[in-house]
């Protein structure tokens, strides 16, 4: 018992460690970057709700990381129909994480009605970004095909959202796929990202890489999907900020004080994102 109760504090003190230096990064980017760092109307920062959300990041990370060895669980269970041709609900997740990652946004919206909620893993993280983008394509067709569903809503965070995009505009997932909601997602990469080994995805998630800037040539919401993208001016893995500010995206929506991981578990970020998978279609579309 004593070497697990060992262990669990070791990854707290990496996880907090981990949270506290990547907000000096997000100080320096904010300092010395504010006309991408500071969002447009943005006001002061205030120091408190600013501290109380740093401390949230750090609680955020450390519960994700206690419940990655949960996806040898969640993973084994089997896609199943529970509402045969509703609309699946799929929950696809960032760089270096797993299904588990979502496994609390997952419940909270099934007790809240949405019975076809759906989370996926796709491996290894170094590969090439345009391999795991297949890999969600073959998990929507999947899920698709189980529950009898014509399209799915796609709710995607950080590099989730770029694998997604990639996949509607070139791997055969247009007009499978109503609506992207992504959640701190570097839409034209992180500065963050420079700080991992330049393998597959690490690299090409970027700042502006030439990954990034090809996703971003054209359409840059492809597939005739409705996309909108949720993010915070406090998200210490997405430098900088206004890289999660999708242009041409139906709704871009602030949600403030929230790190990056805090996202996936704030009330608020799903009161957002229930609101944008029930909104209705604008007039004339």
């Amino acid at each position: 018992m004593s070497l697990i109760v060992l262990l669990l504090v070791m990854v707290a003190l990496v996880t907090v460690s981990l949270t506290l230096g990547l907000y000096l990064c997000w100080y320096f980017e904010r300092r010395n970057f504010p006309e991408l760092a500071v969002l447009p109307g943005e006001p002061p920062m205030a120091r408190l709700p600013a501290v109380m959300g740093i401390l949230k990041e750090a609680l955020s990370l450390t519960l994700m990381v206690y419940s990655y060895p949960l996806r040898l669980i969640h993973d084994a269970t089997p896609a199943r129909t529970r509402h045969h041709g509703e609309v699946p609900v799929i929950l696809v997740h960032g760089y270096g994480g797993n299904s588990a990652n979502f496994l609390m946004m997952q419940w909270r919206l099934k007790w809240r009605g949405w019975s076809n909620v759906y989370s996926v893993s796709y491996t290894p993280p170094h590969i090439n970004a345009r391999k795991l983008s297949q890999q969600v394509v073959d998990h929507v067709g999947r899920i698709l095909q189980s529950t009898g569903a014509e399209k799915a809503h796609l709710v995607c965070h950080s590099m989730g959202g770029p694998l997604t995009r990639y996949a509607l505009k070139n791997l055969g997932l247009a007009g499978k796929v109503d609506r992207v909601i992504t959640l701190g997602s570097p839409h034209y990469g992180s500065r963050v990202a420079a700080l991992f080994p330049p393998l597959g995805a690490a690299a090409q998630m970027r700042y502006q890489s030439p990954f990034i800037r090809e996703l971003a040539t054209g359409e840059t919401c492809p597939g005739g999907a409705r996309y909108f993208s949720i993010f915070s001016n406090l998200d210490n893995f997405v430098l900088p900020v206004s890289t999660a500010v999708l242009h041409g995206a139906e709704e871009n929506v602030h949600v403030p004080y929230l790190g990056h991981v805090a996202l996936l578990y704030s009330t608020r970020v799903l009161d957002q994102v229930e609101r944008c998978l029930l909104k209705p279609e604008q007039s004339g579309e």
